[in-house]
């Protein structure tokens, strides 16, 4: 039995980043192993560690599987040394509400994606995408509306962030061709101007924001 917790990973991954966020802010970086995951590979043993076949998937030292992101940033929560991130208190509701429309954004980033990469050319289904890109646009109208606070650092203001840089790598300028990893930024920069303002502010706030960006 290992004596570190195992972490089934990909590095541009938003719920990954998200975890390794979180993991620093906890002091826990040590403990943890991160291991690569092959998504495309048949065989990989993710699928078992986690029956959806998602990442990130966290390994516990005693076997225990736990998933999905959701689930891994309470366990750090409950064993971790940093100031919560998790809201208690009068505001916990509005702070939980803002994290879930950052997650559900994050979750229709990645159906446009898988829309490219998983759908055969033939079958690309223009209907689909838009779809996710109105709840996409309404979401950033919301957050630009009721913008996450900046006071102190939790799981609002550090999921919010990571959409948005991931926004910037896949839902782009070039959104149909899907040029990964250039310079095209995110299409957010143009409809909701005023959410670059905030983004600088919180990587001012958050240290590890810089560190854990993969590209």
């Amino acid at each position: 039995m290992s004596n570190q917790m195992i972490l089934r990973h990909s590095g541009p991954s938003p719920f990954c980043r998200k975890v390794d966020i979180v993991a620093k802010h906890h002091r826990l970086v040590g403990p943890i192993t991160a291991q690569d995951v092959d998504m495309n590979d048949e065989n990989e043993t993710l699928r078992l560690q986690n029956p959806l076949g998602k990442i990130p998937a966290l390994i516990l030292e005693n076997g225990q599987n736990i998933y999905d992101s959701q689930v891994i940033v309470e366990y750090l929560e409950d064993i971790g040394n940093g100031a919560a991130l998790m809201p208690s208190g009068a505001g916990r509701i509005e702070t939980l509400t803002q994290y879930a429309l950052a997650n559900g954004m994050t979750e229709a980033c990645l159906l446009v994606v898988y829309e490219k990469r998983m759908r055969p050319e033939d079958k690309y289904h223009q209907g689909f995408v838009d779809y996710q890109l109105g709840k996409i646009g309404r979401g950033l109208d919301r957050v630009l509306s009721d913008l996450p606070s900046l006071e102190r650092l939790d799981i609002a203001n550090i999921t919010t962030a990571v959409m948005l840089e991931y926004m910037d790598l896949r839902v782009n300028e070039d959104l149909r061709d899907g040029t990964e990893l250039g310079a095209n930024r995110g299409t957010w920069r143009t409809s909701h101007a005023g959410l670059a303002d905030w983004l600088a502010g919180f990587e001012k706030l958050c240290p590890y924001f810089g560190e854990t960006r993969p590209y």
